[in-house]
């Protein structure tokens, strides 16, 4: 039986490695945990950004969802020598991310917006601001879900590469082969692993990747996937390393006899694509963040029938079904109405 004793963690140590989860993690199991980035971020020059032609001060609001966003985004306004006015508005992804603006900015003195770390919850609140023209700072090669949605709700916004990630440097300090286990949260890590390790092959070596796009990012790569996460009982990576640890063994390291669940199937490219369709949280896929963005800053409008108030749901494109069917049945009713006056 394969025992697995070195793990490599494609990202940086935590803060308090003492009390972390890895920390349990490697307790409970004996585990030896490296932490390394195989991924770094490079800002673009203030000349590669003039390219875009993009002038910072032509809007109203900015859309921040990472710190290297923050990060960059001021530093271009400082490169350019642009000061950024009071009046600009601030949309983040999580409070996190809004509270690290205080780096840049006098926080209580700004319009600072935050949602809750959920792709809806941010549509949502953007969808209450229409009027604003937007400026959504991202890496050159961004896979982000976002500007979809955000086109989808009709909202007015323009990406401004700031930034791009690319492969570390790694390959001189770390020797690839001394580990049992390896974990990925970015398909870009993957092609750093490709691009350190030419000559690496899986062999027994487990590969854990977290996301449906690292996971395909794995698969692509000639590797396969021995545990996938999030899933609906580990949220985070080091849940779903303890729980496949904890049946490797029972199985007794037979990867064969491990439960079916392990066992990484890729979406269909249907599934995958809607997947990908944003929705807000407690809401169905198939309303999509445009009706959720719609139903929020127009609400919902009420018409009489039959001497009672019946709730209209309105969409982006027209009427939708339920309002049909209320159309349908006055129209019918009024003409029984005119049958029996004759």
């Amino acid at each position: 039986m394969l025992k697995i004793k070195n793990v490599l963690v494609s990202q940086p140590a935590p803060a308090d490695y003492e009390k972390s989860p890895y920390k349990q993690l490697a307790s409970k199991f004996g585990l030896k945990i490296v932490f390394r980035k195989f991924i770094k971020v490079e800002g673009i020059t203030a000349t590669e950004f003039r390219k875009h032609k993009i002038s910072l001060l032509d809007y109203t609001a900015i859309i921040f969802t990472s710190r290297n966003a923050v990060d960059h985004f001021f530093r271009m306004a400082k490169e350019m020598r642009v000061t950024i006015p009071i009046t600009m508005k601030y949309f983040c992804s999580s409070e996190t991310t809004a509270f690290y603006l205080q780096n840049y900015i006098q926080y209580r003195k700004r319009k600072i917006f935050y949602g809750k770390q959920t792709l809806g919850d941010l549509i949502q609140l953007i969808g209450r601001h229409k009027e604003e023209n937007y400026l959504l700072p991202c890496s050159e090669e961004s896979g982000s879900e976002l500007p979809n949605a955000l086109t989808k709700v009709r909202v007015k916004f323009t990406k401004a590469p700031l930034f791009r990630t690319v492969p570390e440097k790694i390959a001189s300090e770390i020797d690839i082969n001394d580990y049992d286990l390896l974990a990925f949260f970015s398909p870009i890590g993957i092609r750093s692993l490709k691009k350190n390790y030419p000559k690496f092959k899986q062999g027994k070596v487990l590969i854990a990747a977290y996301g449906d796009t690292v996971c395909s990012a794995v698969e692509e790569a000639g590797f396969h996937v021995n545990i996938a996460a999030p899933t609906e009982t580990a949220s985070s990576m080091n849940q779903a390393i303890e729980q496949f640890l904890t049946d490797y063994y029972k199985a007794g390291g037979d990867l064969e006899k491990m439960p079916a669940k392990y066992k990484y199937v890729p979406k269909p490219k249907e599934a995958a694509a809607a997947d990908k369709e944003p929705a807000a949280s407690g809401r169905t896929k198939a309303e999509g963040a445009d009706a959720v963005a719609e139903r929020t800053s127009r609400g919902s409008s009420r018409t009489a029938a039959g001497g009672t108030e019946k709730r209209q749901k309105v969409s982006l494109h027209g009427k939708t079904i339920e309002v049909k069917v209320a159309a349908n049945r006055a129209a019918a009713l009024a003409v029984m109405e005119k049958k029996k006056k004759k």
